[in-house]
C-alpha cells in the first residue's frame, strides 16, 4: 500500500470519523436542553470525553502530530460544552456530584502531569510515552463509559441509555484508527483504539439484545438520571 495512503489518506479520515464520533451527541443533548430533562441519556460519556480529548491534544502536541490535534480539538470543545449543558438538567446530587469530582480530579491529573513531565526534564520520547499512556487509558474509559449503566440495562431489558449513533461512531472511528495504528506501528494508537472497537461491538450486542423501543421499562431507565420517583432514584447505583 502506498506510503501517502497510510499517512494522510487514513489518518485524514480517522480526523473525519473522530469528529463524527464526538459530535453524535449533539441531538440528544440538545433534544435534553430543551425539554429540561436527561430523559434517557447517560452523561457520563460527555465527561469522560472532555478529560479524554484534552489528553490526546496533550499527546499530539508531544508527539507532534497535526491529525491526532485535529481529531480532538472540536470534540474537546463540543464536549465541555456538552457537560455544561447537562449537569444542571441531573436533579439530584448524589447523581451529579461524580460528575463534576470526576471532571476536577481529570483536570489536575492532567496539568499535575504536564509540570511533572515539563520541570521534571523529561525527554519528548519519555514525555510522548507518559502522555500516549494516559491518553491511552482515558480513551478505553471513554469507549467503557456507556456501559456504566449495564446492570440497569440487563435488569429492565432496555437499552435506551446505550446511544446508538455515538455506538455506531465509535466502532467505525476506533476500526479505523486501529488499522491506521497498526500500519505506523504507533501501539498508543492502535492499542486504545482496538480495545474501544471491541466495546463498541458489545454496545452494539446490547442494543440488538435488548432492544430500546417501545418498553415499558423504559420509565425505569429514565429514572436512572432524572427520574421524578425519588426514592427509585435512591435506590439505583
Amino acid at each position: 500500500m502506498p506510503s501517502y495512503v497510510l499517512e494522510t489518506v487514513f489518518p485524514t479520515l480517522g480526523v473525519v470519523l473522530s469528529n463524527a464520533l464526538y459530535l453524535a451527541p449533539a441531538p440528544a443533548v440538545l433534544s435534553a436542553v430543551r425539554t429540561g430533562s436527561l430523559g434517557s441519556l447517560n452523561p457520563l460519556p460527555n465527561a469522560m470525553m472532555v478529560l479524554s480529548t484534552t489528553s490526546w491534544i496533550f499527546y499530539a502536541l508531544s508527539v507532534p502530530n497535526p491529525f491526532i490535534a485535529a481529531s480532538n480539538v472540536p470534540g474537546g470543545i463540543a464536549s465541555v460544552a456538552y457537560t455544561v449543558c447537562l449537569l444542571p438538567l441531573i436533579p439530584h446530587e448524589n447523581k451529579r456530584r461524580p460528575i463534576q469530582l470526576l471532571l476536577i480530579a481529570g483536570t489536575a491529573v492532567a496539568l499535575i502531569l504536564w509540570c511533572v513531565l515539563i520541570f521534571g526534564g523529561a525527554t519528548a520520547a519519555g514525555r510522548s510515552h507518559a502522555f500516549g499512556l494516559y491518553g491511552s487509558l482515558l480513551c478505553v474509559l471513554l469507549f467503557a463509559s456507556p456501559l456504566s449503566t449495564v446492570r440497569l440495562v440487563v435488569r429492565t431489558r432496555n437499552a435506551a441509555s446505550i446511544y446508538a449513533p455515538l455506538t455506531i461512531a465509535q466502532c467505525v472511528n476506533c476500526a479505523t484508527w486501529t488499522f491506521y495504528g497498526l500500519a505506523v506501528g504507533d501501539q498508543w494508537v492502535w492499542g486504545p483504539n482496538a480495545t474501544g472497537l471491541s466495546l463498541g461491538l458489545l454496545q452494539v450486542l446490547l442494543k440488538v439484545v435488548y432492544s430500546s423501543a417501545g418498553s415499558k421499562e423504559s420509565h425505569s431507565l429514565v429514572g436512572k438520571f432524572s427520574c421524578s420517583d425519588e426514592d427509585n432514584d435512591d435506590n439505583e447505583v
